[in-house]
């Protein structure tokens, strides 16, 4: 007999649910979408007191949408929260992390709180979300997919942004050890490198700074900034069926720039 599984069927995410943060906007809202258009439910985890009504759009989707405050610069903030979703009967397929701070200074003037809040945000809620989540993946037995958002700046550091390449660097390694230590778990872990997206964080850079936006444009090969839906597909690749036999893949998204 047949089989009768098409390729699209590798898409769907029916019965899945994904848990995103930074999901309330730019790059996180295309990724949540996404994978709500393919059929997962979503858990936001945002800043508390946001006043996003993104969680609207996922639920004009026809997809269950929970929503949860959480503070990202603090660990127990984190694991507190994790144990709240479970508690309430969640379960966890699939795990996105692209809640981020950017963080634009010459290395003289990174002071102590600057440098902390960077590296909390970035790269130790990174970490312990990751490991929460995973600790329920592995205990339920059934995989999982976690997908992280880095920056080409863990790849190219250019001026300014010691801080920020440092953190994206960090969870660039992150991504390469959780995907060898989970593989026997059969959870994917991958992440994405954004070259420069318009996005309502970087939208200043792009129409307040003197030559910047021409900067950009010269030394990407497409000859134009990325935008948050050019995320959906390889965001829907990444935690799908598509990609069960893919993991510890650093994958730009950057317009060819990374090989200029």
């Amino acid at each position: 007999m047949a089989n009768s599984t098409t390729v699209f069927d590798l898409f769907k995410l029916d019965g899945k649910t994904a848990l995103v943060t930074g999901a309330n906007g730019g790059i996180g809202a295309a990724m949540a979408t996404a994978l709500a258009e393919a059929g997962a439910d979503i858990i936001i985890v945002q800043i508390p007191g946001d006043t996003s009504d993104f969680h609207t759009t996922i639920s004009a989707l026809g997809r269950k949408v929970s929503v949860y405050d959480c503070d990202l610069a603090g660990t127990r903030n984190i694991r507190d929260c994790v144990a709240k979703i479970l508690s309430d009967g969640h379960v966890i397929d699939i795990l996105i992390n692209c809640a981020g701070v950017s963080g634009h200074r010459a290395i003289e003037d990174v002071d102590d709180e600057f440098r902390e809040k960077v590296f909390n945000i970035n790269m130790t809620a990174n970490y312990v979300l990751t490991q929460e989540v995973g600790k329920h993946m592995i205990a339920r037995g059934k995989g999982g997919k976690v997908l992280n958002v880095s920056s080409l700046a863990g790849m190219i550091a250019t001026k300014n942004i010691s801080a920020y390449a440092g953190t994206k660097g960090a969870v660039n390694q992150f991504t390469s050890a959780f995907a060898n230590e989970w593989a026997k778990h059969n959870i994917q872990v991958n992440c994405v490198c954004p070259g420069y997206i318009l996005t309502p964080l970087t939208k200043g850079y792009f129409e307040n700074e003197v030559g910047f936006k021409e900067y950009i444009l010269s030394r990407t090969p497409m000859g134009r900034w990325g935008l948050p839906d050019d995320f959906k597909g390889l965001t829907l690749f990444f935690c799908s069926a598509a990609s069960d036999y893919v993991t510890g893949v650093r994958m730009p998204l950057d317009g060819g720039m990374h090989g200029r």
